[in-house]
């Protein structure tokens, strides 16, 4: 019976002083700051503002393209596809171009940065019936339905966070609802919105 209550008594006194370390020391405020805080890709699906999945491996298992990585420094990647024969593609290119300030956004690439609270995103508008192979090869990088995706096509490239590591990902959007243009663009910017979110809790891991 005296064991067993100087064994309560030990525990009453070690266990307030562990808690009273680890809660006052720089290394669980490195830990805290540097993992907990970062939110990880499977709470962004939990959100349920999140409209898509973003995705860490590219479609076809290749690299992400140069000119995306060379911009995604500066802020999240928003890559619109589109071909000549496309009447969803006439719809959708309006609603780009109001969304990202675009006076004349009917040429075969466009490249134009604009500022979402506080954050750039460029937007790369490109014709795939005109564009240069690398930028037309990029199609297949982000198309996640493969033979069955088609254009329009809109890819929102941020970082996230995975295992550890702060690494490009992406989301796919395709086509848009019948009848339903006013409901595309709020998709879009719902995206744009949740890309930013990610690029800001994530940029200070980049390499």
């Amino acid at each position: 019976m005296r064991r067993l209550t100087i064994s309560v008594i030990m525990i009453g006194i070690v266990l307030p002083s562990l808690f009273y370390v680890i809660s006052n020391t720089d290394v669980y405020e490195d830990v805290k700051s540097n993992i907990v805080s970062i939110p990880c890709l499977s709470c962004m699906k939990l959100n349920p503002r999140s409209v898509v999945e973003f995705r860490f491996e590219t479609s076809n298992g290749e690299n992400h393209p140069a000119f995306v990585m060379e911009n995604l420094c500066s802020g999240p990647v928003f890559l619109h596809y589109r071909t000549d024969a496309c009447a969803a593609c006439d719809a959708m290119d309006p609603v780009i171009a109001e969304i990202f300030e675009v006076e004349n956004i009917d040429k075969p690439f466009l490249m134009v940065v604009k500022e979402f609270n506080g954050v750039n995103v460029t937007l790369i508008h490109m014709n795939l019936d005109y564009v240069e192979d690398n930028f037309r090869n990029s199609f297949d990088v982000y198309n996640i339905l493969g033979n069955d995706g088609g254009v329009p096509m809109f890819t929102l490239v941020t970082l996230g966070y995975d295992r550890g590591f702060v690494k490009p990902c992406y989301a796919t959007l395709y086509g848009i609802p019948r009848n339903s243009v006013e409901k595309a663009k709020e998709t879009i910017l719902t995206l744009i919105d949740d890309g930013i979110n990610m690029y800001l809790d994530n940029i200070r891991g980049y390499p």
